[in-house]
């Protein structure tokens, strides 16, 4: 079986980061003219804030920038390639933040108004627990397999290549378990309660 013949924008690229992976500049901001826009809106998408998605992308290409020598045409093409480092970048980007302290959430408490006693505190906090026991109680829903998979991708920077050699399993197996673990755990948050 031939493999299949590449397009000239493919060849092209792949001698753009070729070129990027000793230095060339052009050949950089060629690259990045060329996947600047779609690569963003793939950003926004997934982090769902412009001015996260502006900081994703430059994490990204200083990545691309960095790591173009071990682009390897063989395993994908170099779109895909960068596909791969961006939605790594955004969900490295969105663990961080969902690690972090609600900073934003101190100033209204501190200064809320006398004789206010924290009602809404008190509500947000009880919204905020009932959230999660209804996503502890999904997650025990689901096969332990998936249940596994699907923490390890969603609470540890591990990538699934690293979450299939922990678990002993090949990648796409991983990987469906991390999509239907997914796909069970919405649609369990997404019935209607009783």
């Amino acid at each position: 079986m031939q493999p299949e013949p590449q397009s000239a924008a493919v060849v092209e690229e792949t001698c753009l980061l070729a070129q990027t992976a000793t230095g060339d500049r052009e050949a950089f901001r060629a690259l990045y003219s060329r996947y600047g826009s779609p690569l963003y809106s793939l950003a926004v998408r997934i982090v769902g804030d412009t001015s996260d998605a502006e900081d994703v992308l430059q994490d990204s290409f200083i990545k691309i920038w960095r790591n173009a020598g071990s682009f390897d045409p063989r395993k994908s093409r170099p779109f895909t390639w960068a596909v791969t480092i961006v939605r790594r970048t955004c969900f490295d980007h969105l663990r961080k933040r969902r690690r972090l302290p609600p900073l934003a959430e101190l100033p209204a408490t501190a200064s809320a108004a006398p004789g206010s006693y924290g009602g809404d505190n008190a509500r947000q906090e009880t919204e905020a627990h009932e959230d999660s026991g209804r996503l502890r109680g999904a997650l025990a829903q689901i096969p332990a397999n998936q249940r596994r998979a699907l923490e390890l991708a969603l609470f540890t920077a591990m990538s699934h290549p690293e979450i299939a050699q922990a678990l002993g399993q090949p990648v796409g197996t991983v990987k469906s378990w991390i999509r239907r673990g997914l796909l069970e755990v919405r649609n369990t948050l997404t019935e209607p309660s009783l």
